[in-house]
């Protein structure tokens, strides 16, 4: 699955950023990230929060602007109590979409939100404002997402922080107009880049031959989902800031459209080259772990079991692990590795990733 959002911030210890996920993904969903490109406001656009929210919501009303039920009518509003907003929509018409991907039970405020009855919950994030994705349908069927934060209060004490309609769910779509040649696929199929250039940083973006894309954030413990839906070029994203693909290379745009500046260095612009990751089509024998953790994977054939201080679980199918490169695997929530002997550290999509002095040099 899953969730979008935190885009530029890696975590600073690899070990505190495991701690914080380690019951997740991906993330891994939600888009919904402040991103590097708020990094680079100047004092001045910071403080000009009524000339971005503005701009922001022209965004999502652009997002929505064929639905018979824009986000404006919906009645919602930054910082009102979550469940306050789930009886409001669900009063409305709206109802939890249990459709599409289940949620993530991985993560530890999913589950408490799923036991208290919020069986629309998708994800959450473990960083930034870890926002969680909430989703609703309607008899148009439409998708509403509903972003929701704490803001330092206890999980089920959640705020709602942003929402759109990101799409439609069902035949009622009206007929598409003719193509925009000017929203001709630049590829299909998966390119990578990384605006920092750091651990952490990377993302990805998958379009598929309907235009469907996806745009992953890959973590250095975990990845998530920062946008689903249909391509277009820009591609405006839920939190209101943008990609634009030109060619072989992808900006970061501001939510004013600009590209955005100083992500690798004062004056220059938010790019990055647009590039197929090269992995291995085999996954090697052998014990994984994470890192900081007594929790294992073990590889065997062509299965796998994860295994902790308490036993081993059941043996699966080896398909359901994603080869990232010799010695490391993606199970669709972490990233493990099998690591050197005897060397303290933390698996990240990069591979292992030491603690303490650096062991590049050996």
């Amino acid at each position: 699955m899953m969730l979008k959002a935190w885009r530029c911030f890696p975590s600073i210890l690899p070990v505190i950023a495991w701690i914080s996920l380690s019951a997740l993904p991906v993330i891994a969903w939600i888009s919904l990230s402040a991103g590097c490109t708020h990094a680079m406001l100047s004092p001045g656009q910071a403080n000009d929060n009524t000339s971005k929210s503005s701009v922001q919501s022209q965004n999502h009303q652009r997002l929505t602007q064929r639905s018979p039920y824009p986000p404006a009518q919906l009645g919602l509003h930054e910082n009102m109590l979550y469940r306050e907003a789930r009886s409001r929509l669900i009063q409305q018409g709206w109802q939890p979409n249990v459709q599409g991907d289940p949620p993530n039970l991985n993560d530890a405020s999913v589950r408490e939100l799923v036991d208290l009855g919020y069986e629309e919950v998708k994800d959450c994030s473990g960083t930034g404002l870890g926002p969680c994705r909430f989703e609703f349908t309607n008899a148009a069927g439409e998708l509403l997402v509903v972003s929701a934060i704490t803001k330092g209060a206890r999980n089920r004490d959640r705020v709602v922080w942003r929402w759109f309609i990101e799409e439609r769910t069902s035949g009622t779509q009206p007929p598409a107009s003719a193509p925009n040649p000017d929203q001709a696929l630049p590829f299909v199929g998966t390119r990578y880049f990384n605006f920092l250039g750091g651990t952490g940083t990377g993302q990805s973006m998958t379009i598929e031959q309907d235009g469907t894309t996806t745009v992953e954030l890959h973590g250095t413990a975990s990845r998530s989902i920062e946008y689903r839906g249909k391509f277009s070029n820009p591609m405006i994203l839920p939190d209101g800031n943008g990609l634009l693909v030109r060619g072989d290379k992808i900006y970061s745009l501001l939510a004013d459209g600009q590209i955005a500046q100083g992500c690798k260095g004062e004056g220059k612009p938010c790019e990055s080259e647009l590039y197929v990751l090269e992995t291995p089509s085999t996954i090697v024998d052998g014990l994984y772990v994470l890192g900081g953790t007594d929790q294992g994977l073990e590889v065997a054939g062509d299965q796998y079991r994860y295994y902790d201080e308490l036993g081993t679980q059941a043996w699966r199918p080896l398909s359901q692990l994603t080869a990232i490169q010799e010695g490391v695997v993606f199970d669709g929530n972490v990233y493990w590795c099998i690591p050197p002997q005897s060397a303290p550290g933390v698996c990240t999509e990069n591979g292992w990733q030491f603690l303490g002095r650096d062991r590049s040099l050996e």
